[in-house]
Order: C-alpha cells, then structure tokens, then sequence
C-alpha cells in the first residue's frame, strides 16, 4: 500500500510539474491530486526537491538501460526497431508517459545550459542523454557498415531520430487523441537503407 501511494504521490507530482512548472506546484496540492493528506505526503517524501529528484533518476536510469543495450547490440535494426516500438507504444498508451517526457525534457534542456550548476540528478540526466546519443551513433555506424541502414554521418542520423520522437510527444501533448502515432515502419523508414527491410 505504501509502493503504491508513493506510485500515486509520483504521478501526480508528472502531471502537475509538466503542466503548470516546477516553480508554480507545492507540496500541498501534489498532495491533493495524489488524494493523499499533506501531511501523508512527507512520508515518501521530505521536500518537493527530494520528489523531483527522484523522477529524474528513474529516467536517468531508464536512458542508461537503453544506451547499454544499444551498447551490447550486434544487430542495428532490430535494436532500433524494438526502442521504436517500445516508444510508441508507451506514447498510445494509458498513463502519464507523455508529461513525465515533457518534464523530463525540459529538466534536460534546463540542466544543459546550466551546467555544473544544475542539480546533480539532473546533471546526471544530461550525461546519460550524452551516453544514448553516443550508443545510437555507434549502433548506425555498425548498421551502416552492415549494410543495413542509411548512408550518411551518423550524428546527424541519430538526432533526428531521437527528434522524431520529441516532436511526436509534443504533437501528442497538443492534439490528444488526435495526434496521430505512427507505425514503427514509419520511423525506421527514415534510418533504413531504400530497398531494406522495414
């Protein structure tokens, strides 16, 4: 019960910072939208620091599992192909998945220009978004020497893909359910070699 208040305390904390900003949200009403006393609230958490730390983590931890496997892969597309699904599917889904992205990249964006200033969960955010980008170059280059994916520098390939899908969140994010997502052929139409296999 207590996993899954602090679940509730979480979620609430997604919807509200990426809604109306960090700076605009107290404790108080986390507490309220969680439908949990405030005082309820500090027994997860100590401060509403302590609570933003703890989602940026959970993503930091997130992006390194992902930079891992693409790190021990030997198969390109199927690597690619499977994080493009997984994505997608996360971004139809139910759930807080599109304003926990939102915050997350906005805590990535603030984190970057600020530094060593920023704090360290949110430093340790923009170091493991470096570590994915760096896996993802290196996973189209091996595709590239395979045969498997598109001609062209690898950096620029891998922003654009991972700019595929900041677009598609914040398209999701306008328009609802009318934010059309697209299939994963789609997206790993843009990375595959013409002729290769969606």
């Amino acid at each position: 019960m207590r996993a899954a208040t602090r679940e509730r305390v979480r979620s609430a904390a997604v919807r509200l910072f990426a809604r109306h900003g960090y700076a605009a949200v107290n404790m108080r009403r986390i507490a309220t939208e969680a439908g949990i006393s405030t005082g309820s609230i500090y027994r997860h958490f100590a401060t509403k620091e302590e609570l933003f730390g703890d989602l940026v983590t959970a993503a930091a931890a997130g992006l390194r599992a992902t930079a891992e496997r693409f790190r021990d892969s030997r198969t390109p597309v199927e690597s690619l192909r499977e994080f493009t699904g997984e994505f997608l599917a996360d971004l139809r889904g139910e759930g807080d998945f599109v304003d926990f992205f939102l915050l997350m990249h906005q805590a990535f964006t603030q984190g970057a220009s600020a530094g060593p200033e920023a704090p360290p969960s949110v430093r340790e955010l923009v170091e493991r978004n470096t570590e994915l980008l760096r896996a993802t170059v290196r996973l189209i280059s091996l595709g590239q020497e395979q045969g498997t994916l598109r001609p062209g520098p690898p950096e620029e390939l891998a922003i654009c893909f991972f700019a595929v899908f900041d677009g598609l969140v914040t398209m999701r994010s306008a328009l609802g359910e009318e934010g059309t997502v697209p299939t994963v052929s789609t997206v790993m139409g843009l990375l595959l070699k013409e002729g290769g296999d969606v």
